[in-house]
């Protein structure tokens, strides 16, 4: 038989070469090197990069669950660097995923999407992710503070008067804080939250079920009394036609 010719030979011994190089490959398993980095998330996307210490393909098996990764990505030939882009994904959701190649998973990690609270939680190797700084709370609105006494009651001279009887009906420790409890008490009652009564004289009458306080108030909105009534049925005898709220 014929020796093949010369160029034939090296062709022959080259596909021997690569077919056993591939076969070493395959017969090592691949590890990740470093970390896994999660980077350039998006509300609807993200990239996943890794590296491992043999040449494999790139595959990403991701989902909304860590026992459900229904869905995959897989990334270009195969190289020891690797760089898989999730598109299609939900703003503000928590992603779990798993690279490796068809076969195998290398490693496991999750992430969140932009537009919604981010943070992550990396398994082994760790997960690397970026996250840009949440958003600065609004400033709380001050507290309303009371006007002074002499604003908020309508007869100065009785308010000693009313505070001695009333006083403690309210756990007032004096008759400005009578009157600042008064006024907080009218606050309330502009929210519909208690019964009121309106009389012909524009006088505002307010009851809380609840704890059983009365107020009346004149019609520019200064208090004339507060206290809690003994009596049962005494909001209902008052005068005055039932109102939702009290008035501004």
């Amino acid at each position: 038989m014929r020796a093949p010719s010369l160029p034939i030979f090296f062709r022959l011994l080259a596909a021997w070469w690569c077919a056993s190089a591939a076969s070493a490959i395959g017969a090592r398993a691949a590890e990740v090197v470093g970390n896994v980095e999660v980077a350039e998330i998006t509300p609807l996307g993200a990239t996943v990069r890794w590296r491992t210490d043999v040449p494999t393909g790139s595959r990403i098996d991701y989902g909304t669950a860590l026992d459900k990764l229904t869905q995959k990505t897989e990334g270009g030939a195969v190289t020891d660097s690797h760089a898989v882009t999730l598109t299609g994904l939900v703003a503000g959701t928590k992603y779990f995923f798993a690279v490796g190649t068809a076969r195998r998973q290398l490693a496991k990690g999750e992430f969140v999407t932009a537009g919604g609270v981010t943070s992550a939680k990396p398994t082994a190797p760790a997960v690397n992710q970026s996250a840009k700084p949440a958003a600065k709370s609004p400033p709380s609105s001050p507290p309303v503070v009371a006007p002074p006494t002499r604003q908020t009651w309508g007869n100065v001279a009785s308010l000693e008067d009313h505070f001695q009887r009333h006083g403690a009906d309210v756990a007032a420790k004096n008759a400005d804080d009578y009157a600042r409890k008064a006024w907080e008490f009218r606050q309330r009652a502009r929210t519909g939250e208690f019964l009121v009564k309106i009389d012909g004289d524009g006088v505002q009458r307010v009851f809380d079920p609840k704890s059983g306080l009365f107020a009346a108030y004149n019609r520019d909105g200064t208090t004339k009394t507060f206290f809690k009534p003994d009596s049962r049925g005494y909001f209902e005898r008052q005068p005055g036609k039932p109102a939702k709220a009290i008035a501004p």
